[in-house]
């Protein structure tokens, strides 16, 4: 008998264990069935962003529809399309109170239900996208977003980019710009027979000299400023920022003014894509020209490229002596070539609206000047002598025909060959800059310079 005290003990202790933490389960759940509660949703209520723990269900339902209101009466969704901006009203929004009031579950979270009119959205959107990307806007997929946004009831921080709604079907994005050149180079046309093509990443700078040396293009420096002068005109007709562009001293065969690029002799065409989105150069040869053209989401304006006149800049005349020609005597050794002056500038155009006009360049080339080597000019004194000097020292003698000749001065002839002989011997090649050595201007647009003996 005294074996079996423990185990009886043991079975009271544990009876007694089991009957307590039953009891304060049960009682609670016996209390809450059998006592009612003041109606007070518990901690972890909410709908949507909105806490309603410790409301009872009219409180709720209140506190809901305020936030709603004051929301709408607030608060603005930005879209934007390139430099474009317009703010969505919260009028669009349809809240479902009453339904999200219904599925309200007592310590969950409830969403709150919002209805967007697709048909309002899209009128809105037509002000800042244009016609072509309009219809291959995913509007339903931008509305899903758009009641996220509003079921949370935020605003968004940054305007919303409408272009990240925007695709083509089979990727085939239409061509923005283009622009062609002749090109003749037999190396050029082998390296474009294959349709050269390159990816001008969005908010990035593009090189195009790194470009065609990774594609390891190789024929002449005129070939490539040509090409790249085709690259040029095209990238001026959308909103990309030129960051480096350089022109020739001469203007090249078949370039529009205004519109050269050379990349040559470490020279180099580069440009800044400010937009969101990615654009594609193509580079195409019909066996006459390299056609350039730029395709992917059409621009929200449009740019437009004027030039103004072009002002030809006459050569100046650079005058060389020589001694072996005879005085008044007149050689051309190069022909002048006219200057040219000429202005470009861009309009930015909403429609028939002017937004903005900015001057692009102003490129200059410099005229050639025209080299005329004449032969040295005797001093007219040194010739005709006075006729105080006939009488001094000159001497007439009569001819058997009867005809008066004088003879000359010879103080005069020696001051003249020893003039000659004192002249220093102009050097070819000497230019108009070197002024301080030249004799004085024999007319407007002429400058004399010593120099011009061939050796």
């Amino acid at each position: 008998m005294e074996k079996a005290t423990p185990w009886k003990l043991f079975a009271v202790m544990a009876v007694c264990t089991i009957y307590f933490i039953t009891f304060s389960h049960f009682g609670t759940f016996a209390y809450n069935a059998l006592i009612p509660d003041d109606g007070r949703l518990s901690a972890g209520t909410a709908v949507g962003p909105v806490s309603l723990a410790n409301m009872t269900v009219p409180e709720a339902h209140e506190a809901v529809t305020s936030r709603v209101n004051q929301w709408k009466a607030t608060a603005s969704i930005p879209l934007r399309y390139q430099e474009k901006q317009i703010d969505l009203s919260a009028d669009v929004f349809t809240f479902r109170l009453e339904e999200s009031m219904k599925r309200l579950i007592d310590g969950k979270h409830t969403p709150l239900f919002v209805i967007m009119d697709l048909e309002k959205c899209l009128k809105a959107v037509e002000a800042v996208v244009p016609l072509a990307p309009l219809e291959a806007l995913d509007v339903k997929r931008l509305g899903e977003d758009l009641e996220k946004r509003a079921a949370q009831l935020q605003s968004p921080s940054s305007p919303i980019d409408l272009a990240g709604y925007i695709s083509f079907p089979d990727g085939n994005e239409p061509v923005v710009s283009k622009a062609a050149v002749p090109l003749s180079d037999a190396a050029a046309a082998l390296w474009l027979s294959t349709e050269r093509r390159a990816t001008i990443k969005a908010g990035q700078l593009f090189s195009l000299d790194d470009w065609l040396k990774k594609e390891k293009a190789d024929f002449s420096d005129g070939a490539a400023d040509l090409i790249a002068s085709a690259v040029y005109q095209a990238v001026l007709k959308t909103n990309f920022a030129i960051a480096e562009r350089y022109t020739s001293r001469t203007l090249p065969d078949g370039v529009t003014p205004g519109f050269e690029a050379a990349i040559s002799n470490g020279r180099d065409l580069e440009w800044l894509n400010p937009n969101t989105t990615d654009y594609t150069l193509w580079l195409r040869y019909d066996g006459q020209s390299v056609h350039a053209e730029i395709s992917g989401l059409p621009f929200v304006y449009q740019y437009i490229i004027r030039t103004g006149e072009a002002v030809n800049i006459e050569p100046r005349t650079v005058v060389q002596y020589d001694a072996r020609l005879a005085p008044g005597d007149k050689q051309t050794k190069q022909m002048g070539r006219l200057g040219l002056f000429v202005e470009v500038t861009r309009e930015v155009r909403d429609g028939p609206r002017l937004v903005r006009k900015e001057t692009v360049s102003e490129d200059f080339y410099p005229p050639t000047y025209t080299i005329e080597v004449r032969g040295l000019e005797i001093p007219k004194s040194s010739v005709e002598p006075s006729s105080d000097e006939e009488g001094e020292s000159g001497e007439s003698t009569e001819s058997e025909n009867g005809e008066s000749m004088e003879s000359p001065n010879p103080t005069a002839t020696e001051n003249s060959e020893e003039n000659t002989r004192d002249k220093p011997v102009p050097k070819e090649g000497d230019e108009a800059d070197s002024r301080e050595n030249a004799p004085t201007a024999s007319g407007k647009g002429e400058t004399e310079a010593s120099g011009g003996g061939e050796k």
